[in-house]
């Protein structure tokens, strides 16, 4: 039953999709850390309509699962005329890559986003009113001190969102997305085998996740110093 363990070539196999997975992560997590950034500040505004609007898209890509969201994007948006005869298809949309760092960004955006509004919230008004008593501008307070002192406060949530991301992507290979899972599955179905290339799998997936573990462990130990 686990004869297949034994070779190499499952090994090599599966392994083959830790690139796309690495990559898909890193894509999901920067595009998202940059629009969940806008979207928190939008949710701490005091303009009703930059809040509101904020926390609607927030709340709505919190809401749909994301396996859901990334059918609606690979299969759904072909069939809008514009999505399907628009510029963008020729180079994005027609990709299963692109289409799954998307959708991976949009999820990642409106949960860090929560993440960051919490840190957000967390600098004081005296250090605000610090700000503004050596000059600063709202907008310089806001890229110097508060979303440093945020993203310090929340480094720990955010690498548990970067593990929770890199274990989702395994979602991408229902969209014919060659990663660690997609190949597993290839390999298995070759072999006849619906174990071994699973546990490969999960092998490769317990080591990224304790790398990631022990690289924010040891960023929490040099902030809090």
């Amino acid at each position: 039953m686990f004869d297949l363990l034994s070779h190499l070539d499952l090994w090599t196999a599966v392994a083959r999709g830790i690139p796309v997975t690495l990559a898909l992560t890193t894509l999901a997590m920067i595009f998202g850390m940059i629009l969940g950034t806008v979207v928190a500040v939008m949710v701490n505004s005091d303009q009703p309509v930059l809040k509101w609007s904020g926390e609607a898209f927030a709340f709505i890509f919190r809401a749909v699962p994301l396996l859901t969201l990334l059918y609606f994007l690979y299969y759904g948006l072909p069939n809008i005329g514009f999505v399907r005869h628009g510029p963008l298809w020729d180079v994005f949309f027609r990709y299963s890559f692109a289409i799954a760092v998307l959708g991976f960004s949009l999820n990642n955006a409106a949960y860090l986003a929560e993440v960051l509004r919490g840190g957000i919230k967390s600098v004081t008004r005296g250090q605000i009113e610090a700000c503004m008593a050596v000059g600063m501008t709202e907008g310089m307070a806001l890229r110097r001190i508060v979303l440093p002192i945020a993203f310090r406060n929340s480094v720990m949530t955010i690498g548990n969102e970067l593990v929770f991301t890199l274990k989702a992507t395994s979602l991408a290979s229902a969209i014919a997305v060659s990663d660690v899972l997609s190949n597993a599955r290839a390999y298995g179905k070759m072999f006849s085998d619906n174990i071994s290339p699973y546990i490969a799998a999960a092998v490769f997936y317990i080591l990224m996740v304790a790398l990631i573990d022990l690289v924010f462990s040891s960023i929490r130990q040099r902030a809090v110093m």
